[in-house]
């Protein structure tokens, strides 16, 4: 620990100073009084770039600390005047006053401007491609797992979340700790209205955890502009969908509402928001499962309705100390309550006279609650105008699962009542420092170093007829430290040449203690070295190609380690592994892009030591198939993918995209080989059509072939999603209504053949829905002033997994 703490502090330590001066000055309007509120930017004489902005007072002054030696000029604008320069002028040892600047009226009123500047569905930057969902009419009263659904390249089967030529990927909330344990469910429960955009960096560098293929962040919405401002708004969704094929109605209605309320206060020093969203639905995922066990074939239908009752707060203020200083504090809040009643009915025939020789019905009650609170404490200092900055964040988060399971199986008459709870109560304490040094206008250095400690305790208790089964309870007790220090170098070089290049270097120190052997039965202590690298040629205004390599670990989560077993119906059941070894990912890739935009990328990535989380198994002595998390394979994954912008006129836009994907798998398993590969196309589209300044229409959709996932062979799946949103009460009010998975396709099938497994799979839930929606937003909603945060918990948080 002394080691890490002196190599971090060395990181940090020699940076000289630079001469600088403090420029202020007064802005008034036409009736000379004070303007207030005006945006003022400092610019570079020499070519008009921006270095620094603010906003005047309610006396109309402003200032600039810390400015170096140079010659710049003054910048005015404000709504409703023309646009105001200072003269040039030059910083060199004494402070600087500018002469008052004076606003004139627009000779253009403001009905006469209409504004249709508006961010592009897709931005591809250098290190990730970003999403703008913030005004998309598609995604309304949806969640936020169908609003990942639009983002291209991303693939979700059985609620499992993918990116083509990804192994893995984690799922970030704003950069910070999810509030949130299993990031499927969260995603599943969380108001894509409090969504503003989604980040999705294939190729991470080194500044960030080198755990998970990829990076998936969704930023919230967080009105941060200054004054009192804030939004509110309200969603209902609902399904009818036909279930009597396992005796419910032919309009079997599933459906919720959610309202969201957010509140930003800005003045001075101090900014102070919260927000607080609720969500009430119930929902359903009918299963079946067909298998062929020895000289039996089992045929499972199981429906498996459900409700929750979501509460989602989080509270936060930045304080502003001086121009150098700000601290912050954010504390998140989360609750879920709700239950699954599911009804499995399993009906036994015989493979040589196909006739039916057995029935029995499983019942699974299943009342679950998660919640968690989460503390944020930051700090961010700037030294100097050039962008020298030190961020440090100090996090602890702390989540409770409870979760039971309630089985009676009904049998030729007899009755039999089984039960298992699970307590889980996990604990999460880090400390994340990330510095910034620019060494020159064309390159910066960034250092860092995070330390975490988690603590995860697993309760698990099995009865038989309310009798303790000590062979399936166990308690197991995790505790892992993870200590990391990175640094990262960007540079541009010429006119055309751009490189990034980092190195992290992670520490990983675990134990697993097994009450019912009374021993460790998981013990780890290593270092791994994670390179990445980056270089981009601009071949022109417009082209530009980027070629990429990164390495990148996946550790198992802390439920895959846990040894035992958790039952899902009277023949089904999970069981973890605490001999699971992390698996290890490199990366290339060469990607073109065209005017900022994703155009062509093709890429190739190997995996050792792949974590199949599902490895299915048999008994044939009891019937029972279960599932374990094991080592089996090497997976290696070729893609190429194009993309293209759509516009038709001025007021449609849009893109298109394809993805020809091969997935490769080799693995020895059960005394035999699986070598299994298969080449799949992807494609996904996008359209948005303005009609009227006030009415507009999204339509998207996606289509993915036969595709292989681990040992399940995907059939092809696909879904339709239109939305139209009408803006009311002058822009600040929108009604939205879409309809989802429009011809309802959205269903999952795959099959299962290897060795003495022959299972087939399908599952659907309720896709095909319809979703109205109404957001309206008060106060200032011009003046922006904020600054975002990124906590450093966030891998911790994805490895925390519901049972």
């Amino acid at each position: 620990m002394k080691l890490l703490q002196t190599l971090l502090l060395s990181i940090f330590c020699g940076f000289g100073a630079l001469a600088q001066q403090k420029i202020s000055g007064k802005v008034f309007d036409e009736k000379n009084q004070a303007a207030e509120f005006a945006t003022v930017a400092l610019l570079s004489a020499k070519d008009s770039s921006m270095v620094k902005a603010n906003l005047t007072d309610a006396a109309g002054v402003y200032h600039f600390e810390s400015v170096n030696k140079g010659r710049y000029l003054i910048s005015i604008s404000m709504m409703g005047y023309q646009k105001a320069f200072s003269a040039v002028f030059s910083v060199d040892q004494s402070p600087v006053t500018i002469e008052t600047i004076t606003l004139k009226t627009s000779s253009k009123t403001l009905d006469e401007v209409t504004v249709t500047a508006q961010k592009p569905f897709l931005e591809q930057r250098a290190d990730k491609l970003v999403v703008n969902v913030a005004n998309s009419p598609a995604s309304v009263g949806s969640t936020a797992i169908e609003v990942l659904q639009k983002v291209p390249g991303l693939i979700i089967a059985q609620d499992r979340i993918t990116i083509a030529g990804k192994a893995s990927v984690s799922i970030m909330i704003d950069g910070k700790p999810s509030q949130y344990t299993d990031m499927n469910q969260v995603l599943k429960d969380l108001p894509s209205n409090s969504i503003e955009k989604i980040e999705v960096i294939k190729n991470p560098s080194a500044k960030y955890d080198a755990a998970g293929g990829a990076v998936i962040n969704i930023i919230m919405k967080r009105n941060a502009n200054l004054g009192t401002n804030g939004s509110v708004a309200l969603n209902f969704r609902g399904a009818m969908v036909d279930n009597t094929v396992v005796n419910r109605s032919k309009n079997d209605f599933f459906g919720g509402y959610s309202p969201n309320f957010s509140l930003n206060h800005r003045k001075g020093k101090w900014n102070v928001f919260g927000s607080y969203t609720y969500s009430d639905r119930t929902f359903f995922q009918l299963t079946q499962i067909d298998r062929v066990i020895g000289k039996d074939e089992f045929s499972n239908i199981m429906m498996n309705p459900g409700d929750a009752k979501v509460h989602n707060a989080r509270l936060g203020a930045d304080y502003y100390l001086d121009k150098k200083n700000t601290i912050g504090i954010l504390l998140t809040g989360f609750d879920r309550s709700g239950s699954n009643n599911s009804t499995a009915i399993t009906k036994v025939f015989s493979t040589e006279t196909k006739q039916q020789t057995s029935q029995f019905e499983t019942l699974n009650d299943q009342p679950t609650t998660r919640n968690n609170i989460g503390y944020n404490l930051n700090w961010k200092h700037t030294f100097d105008s050039t962008g020298r900055e030190l961020n440090v964040d100090l996090d602890y988060v702390q989540y409770k699962l409870k979760n039971q399971n309630l089985i009676t199986i009904l049998d030729n008459g007899l009755r039999r009542n089984n039960s298992q709870s699970v307590d889980n109560p996990v604990q999460f304490l880090t400390a994340k420092l990330d510095y910034t040094h620019p060494i020159s206008k064309d390159s910066k250095l960034e250092a860092g170093g995070k330390m975490s400690f988690a603590t995860i305790d697993n309760d698990l208790r099995f009865y038989r007829e309310q009798v303790l089964d000590t062979k399936r309870s166990n308690v197991f007790n995790y505790k892992e430290n993870i200590n990391a220090l990175y640094v990262n170098y960007n540079t541009s070089f010429g006119k055309k040449w751009e490189l990034q290049t980092g190195l992290r270097t992670e520490q990983t120190v675990a134990t697993g203690f097994s009450q019912v052997e009374n021993k460790n039965v998981l013990e780890r202590n290593y270092w791994q070295f994670f390179p990445s690298i980056f270089l981009t040629h601009k071949l022109n205004k417009s082209l530009a190609v980027t070629t990429s390599f990164t390495r990148r670990i996946d550790r198992p989560s802390y439920q895959q380690q846990n040894p035992f077993e958790f039952q899902i119906d009277s023949l089904t059941f999970t069981r973890g592994n605490p001999l699971l070894k992390p698996q290890l990912t490199n990366e290339i890739k060469l990607q073109l892009t065209f005017d900022g935009q994703p155009f062509f990328a093709l890429g190739y990535n190997n995996t050792n030591d792949v974590i199949v989380d599902n490895a299915p198994k048999q008994d044939p002595a009891t019937k029972r198939t279960y599932t374990t998390a094991e080592n089996l394979a090497t997976y290696k994954n070729y893609f190429v993918e194009l993309n293209f912008p759509i516009k038709i006129g001025k007021k449609i836009s849009g893109y298109g995209g394809n993805q020809l994907i091969y997935n490769a798998y080799n693995a020895n398993y059960l005394g035999g080989t699986f070598d299994q590969s298969r080449v799949n196309w992807l494609a996904y589209f996008n359209i948005n059509a303005k009609f009227t300044n006030k009415l507009s229409m999204e339509m998207g959709g996606w289509y993915m072939t036969r595709s292989q996932q681990e040992f399940l062979t995907l059939n092809p799946l696909g879904a339709l999603t239109i939305g139209l949103q009408y803006k009311v009460l002058e822009g600040k009010g929108k009604i939205s209504l879409a309809m989802n998975d429009v011809f309802y396709t959205e269903k999952t099938r795959g099959l299962i053949e290897y060795q003495d497994i022959n299972l087939k799979y399908f599952s659907r839930e309720a896709s095909q829905n319809l979703r109205l929606g109404f957001s309206y937003s008060f106060g200032n909603q011009k003046l922006k002033a904020s600054r975002s945060r990124q906590t450093g918990s966030e891998s911790e948080s994805n490895r925390v997994k519901a049972n």
